[in-house]
C-alpha cells in the first residue's frame, strides 16, 4: 500500500499530490503510534526522493506539505548538525571548522590529550 501512495507522487496534478501527502502523512503518524518504522519503507520505494523533488512544486501549498513531512519524519537526528548550514560570516570573513568546546569551563574530553585537534579558524576571501 505504501508503495503505491509513494508512486502517486510523481504525477503532476496539484490535488492528486495533495492527497497523497496527506495519505503518506497519516501513514508515517500511525506508524509512529504503532510503533512501526513505516518511515523506512516510504524511503525504500523511492518515497522520500520524490518528497525531496517536490519541495521544487509550483504550488506553494505542494512544497508547505512536503517540507513538513520531511521536518516531522525525515528531518535529522538529535544532535546532528545541517550539513547545508552557510559558514558564519563576520564583516568580510568567513568562518569554517568547529570550534575546540568546553563543558563547564573544562575541555572537552575528546579533545582531551590531543595536541594535533584543529583550531576554530577564519579565512578572509574578500581579498
Amino acid at each position: 500500500a505504501i508503495d503505491a501512495v509513494c508512486s502517486i507522487l510523481d504525477v503532476n496534478d496539484t490535488k492528486m499530490l495533495l492527497v497523497a501527502l496527506d495519505a503518506v502523512d497519516c501513514i508515517l503518524k500511525l506508524g509512529m503510534k504503532l510503533n512501526k518504522d513505516y518511515v523506512s519503507f516510504v524511503d525504500e520505494c523511492d518515497g522520500l526522493t520524490m518528497i525531496e523533488t517536490l519541495q521544487e512544486h509550483e504550488s506553494e501549498e505542494v512544497y508547505q506539505k512536503a517540507i513538513t513531512l520531511i521536518e516531522t519524519y525525515f528531518g535529522a537526528e538529535d544532535g546532528e548538525d545541517d550539513e547545508n548550514l552557510a559558514p558564519d560570516v563576520n564583516g568580510g570573513t568567513f568562518s569554517f571548522g568547529i570550534p575546540q568546546k568546553n563543558i563547564d569551563e573544562v575541555e572537552c574530553p575528546a579533545n582531551a590529550g590531543h595536541s594535533n585537534a584543529q583550531p576554530f579558524t577564519t579565512y578572509n576571501f574578500a581579498s
